[in-house]
């Protein structure tokens, strides 16, 4: 088994009723963190050309703005506003800002495709936990080549 199949098959398996507590209170928190530093970074010039670049003519949020965005437009709106002031959440480990990453992206999935609540909370565990474990393979190795990424 190829890890890419290791990887999906660990994801596939996971379900949102078995999560800790303390993994379930960490993705509230994770959520509000997000949705609050959209918000406050709604009306930067860098948010403002994310979304002057979007198509509306989807289902998916970008948080503080109206209208719907397909879902990669509105992923990436939501995910620049949520790392554009750099407060975002930091997993030192790689260092990576899984946050600001994996949550725009299973909301936009999400409301394009009519998921439930479960569906979120388990994608953003999976997809956080995957790209923290990830980030552990090279730990700073991109940093020490002068680039500063947010996964």
């Amino acid at each position: 088994m190829t890890v890419a199949e290791k990887l999906g098959v660990f994801a596939s398996t996971v379900e949102s009723a078995a999560l800790p507590e303390k993994v379930r209170s960490t993705i509230g928190n994770l959520l509000l963190d997000v949705a609050g530093l959209c918000v406050a970074a709604r009306n930067n010039d860098y948010v403002s050309a994310a979304r002057a670049s979007a198509i509306q003519n989807g289902f998916a949020s970008a948080l503080g703005h109206e209208g719907r965005f397909g879902p990669y437009d509105a992923a990436l709106i939501n995910g620049t506003a949520a790392h554009g002031e750099d407060y975002d959440d930091t997993f030192e480990g790689g260092p990576v800002h899984a946050g600001a990453v994996i949550v725009p992206a299973v909301l936009a999935i999400a409301e394009h495709r009519g998921l439930n609540g479960d569906a979120v909370v388990r994608g953003i565990a999976v997809g956080v936990e995957l790209m923290c474990r990830m980030s552990l393979v090279t730990p700073q190795a991109i940093h020490k080549a002068c680039f500063h990424p947010t996964a």
